[in-house]
């Protein structure tokens, strides 16, 4: 075994963090954690993937949940494309791979939702094959190591680290692939890595020439588009609350009450009219903002009565309304 996976693998072994996750070697619980950290840290994820195996325990579960349970397990993770694809994906593990999670590159990629990463990790945690998965840590960690001033950002970066750590990956191939994200986690961190505990800072590149708060090198972000919004609270004549699902790519799935992307309020209402919400009374304005990946929601929030003409909205009883998935930006509004 090559020293610098020797040095990670007995590191992980002895320093990992206790998740979940990690007590099982079953492919659909990896699959599930593996989607679930996509964009979230580890310990965001931890009672939503417990929650979620303890409701849709198996791949045939998942495969015929209604789509506002499912939606309504994964509410407050964000990026609801994920609670999408898991199902659709589910559907085709049962219809063409009788439920099992494929244990080969090449069919693994097909699946909707899972990526080079994804596939990677599946293959070298839950069946042990040489298959290297990098994400986001991985790829601070190696830039540092190795010493690679160009954008991680690019794909050519990626597919340089990869090619390099092909040649190093060794087994226990789960003890590698985890403790090299492990490193990045908790000891390889963005802005202040603790450098002296690092298990590969002997050949770290950036440590031993004082780079680390230089690499990784990422091109500046675009700046989020900022949006001001007219978000309404409104309950008809019997107290019931106006919500709305939504099928756009963004909240895909969830419910969101009525909004119009206006700065003027008279807009708004007239707006809200000619769909058939016929707004009675506005009584207050909140204001609040929810910031997404790449865009902003500043939204003055109205509480009021209406009428309702329009099948597309749903009214819901008050004691009804933890049953619908909300989307973040409007589950935050206190009533």
């Amino acid at each position: 075994m090559n020293h610098f996976s020797n040095n990670i693998i007995k590191w992980f072994e002895l320093n990992q963090r206790d998740l979940p996750w990690r007590h099982t070697n079953i492919p659909y619980l990896i699959w599930i954690s593996e989607v679930m950290l996509q964009q979230t840290q580890a310990v965001t994820v931890i009672p939503y993937y417990e929650r979620f195996i303890k409701a849709l325990p198996t791949v045939y579960d998942l495969a015929k949940v209604e789509d506002d349970r499912l939606y309504k397990l994964w509410e407050g993770l964000g990026y609801y494309s994920r609670a999408k694809n898991l199902k659709e994906t589910a559907l085709t593990l049962v219809e063409k791979y009788q439920g099992t999670i494929p244990n080969t590159y090449e069919d693994l990629i097909k699946l909707k939702g899972i990526g080079d990463y994804t596939a990677s990790a599946i293959l070298s945690i839950a069946y042990q094959k040489p298959s290297v998965a990098v994400d986001g840590n991985v790829l601070r960690v190696m830039s540092r190591y190795l010493g690679i001033k160009e954008d991680i950002s690019l794909l050519e970066t990626k597919n340089y680290i990869k090619h390099h750590l092909s040649g190093l990956i060794n087994q226990p191939t789960r003890s590698f692939t985890e403790g090299l994200i492990e490193i990045g986690a908790t000891i390889c961190s963005k802005t202040k890595p603790n450098c002296l505990i690092c298990p590969i800072k002997d050949n770290c590149f950036a440590y031993n020439n004082n780079l680390t708060g230089l690499i990784p090198y990422r091109s500046k972000a675009k700046d989020k588009k900022e949006m001001i919004m007219q978000t309404f609270i409104l309950k008809d004549l019997k107290g019931r609350t106006l919500l709305k699902r939504q099928t756009e790519t963004l909240l895909n799935g969830l419910y969101l009450y009525p909004q119009v992307n206006s700065e003027n309020l008279n807009y708004a209402i007239d707006a809200l009219d000619s769909l058939g919400i016929q707004v009675l009374n506005l009584n207050k304005t909140k204001s609040y903002k929810h910031v997404f990946t790449h865009l902003v929601w500043h939204m003055d929030v109205h509480f009021g009565i209406c009428e309702v003409n329009n099948d597309e909205y749903v009214l819901v009883e008050e004691k009804d309304l933890p049953l619908y998935p909300m989307a973040s930006a409007h589950k935050k509004i206190k009533k």
